[in-house]
């Protein structure tokens, strides 16, 4: 049974241990999640026509009083108007036709560029962020034992590439998708799927099924203590931004990452530290 002074101590000592490389581990670990916790999308802009005595016009055609003392007049017949409003004096105001087909035209293509944007960015995430970030939990996981090498970082991109890529969509894709069932149970299976990285990285050939049941097994009765585990770091967080972040990046980033490895570690194999 793991405690949170037993994977803390564990990951304090080793990144003791190799200082200086789990400082810049930890930075591009850092920098990768924080890339990949944006989110892209576009926003259609707005627009707004202002209408003078030019563009006012009469009709003959009256549809009614809407009962607001104001006629809504819909001619089909006049081409200078794709909707037309007629007051009680007869003057009508409306929205030109070629504005009308102006705006459609650049919301329908701002909806592309967006589309195209947010497709780019998926693709940047997965196919080159994913690989580096657990390439990054990878060398935390190997740094337990050892001083681990800065070529652990790019061991996605040697080998079983297509299938890492793979088991982390699957991953996000899940928890997304519980995530629309409101945020507790995104959250939980967040927690669920924690380990995913740790077990990719000792088996990258684990179909992808497999790994998010493991990960599953392997935190049933821990998301609760996991999660006040992280809790517990609240403390240093706070430290950080009173240091404007260099507290972050020389102690407290790289002390989660090795915390989180230590307790993959006991999770997986049941070593502690007393």
């Amino acid at each position: 049974m793991w405690t949170r002074k037993s994977v803390k101590q564990k990951g304090k000592g080793s990144f003791f241990k190799n200082f200086w490389k789990c400082v810049l581990v930890a930075l591009i670990l850092s920098t990768i999640v924080g890339a990949m916790s944006n989110s892209f999308g576009g926003s259609f802009p707005a627009f707004s026509s202002g209408m003078n005595h030019s563009d006012v016009a009469t009709t003959d055609q009256d549809d009614g009083d809407n009962g607001l003392g104001i006629d809504v007049d819909f001619d089909t017949d006049n081409d200078d108007y794709s909707i037309a409003f007629t007051d009680d004096n007869g003057t009508t105001y409306g929205i030109p036709e070629n504005v009308g087909i102006a705006v459609i035209t650049i919301i329908i293509i701002s909806f592309f560029v967006s589309l195209i944007i947010t497709a780019i960015a998926l693709a940047v995430k997965y196919f080159l962020l994913v690989p580096f970030e657990y390439g990054c939990r990878k060398f935390f996981r190997k740094n337990l034992d050892e001083p681990a090498k800065l070529s652990n970082i790019v061991y996605v991109f040697d080998s079983h590439y297509k299938n890492v890529v793979k088991t982390a969509f699957m991953r996000n894709l899940f928890i997304s998708l519980w995530s629309l069932l409101f945020i507790v149970p995104g959250i939980i299976k967040a927690y669920e799927y924690r380990m995913v990285p740790y077990i990719i990285s000792e088996d990258p050939n684990m179909n992808y099924k497999d790994a998010l049941a493991e990960s599953k097994k392997l935190m049933m009765g821990n998301k609760w203590k996991t999660f006040v585990l992280d809790l517990s770091f609240i403390g240093w967080d706070i430290l950080s931004l009173l240091t404007w972040g260099m507290l972050e990046i020389f102690f407290v980033a790289p002390y989660k990452a090795s915390t989180e490895a230590a307790l993959y570690e006991s999770l997986k194999y049941g070593i502690n530290v007393k």
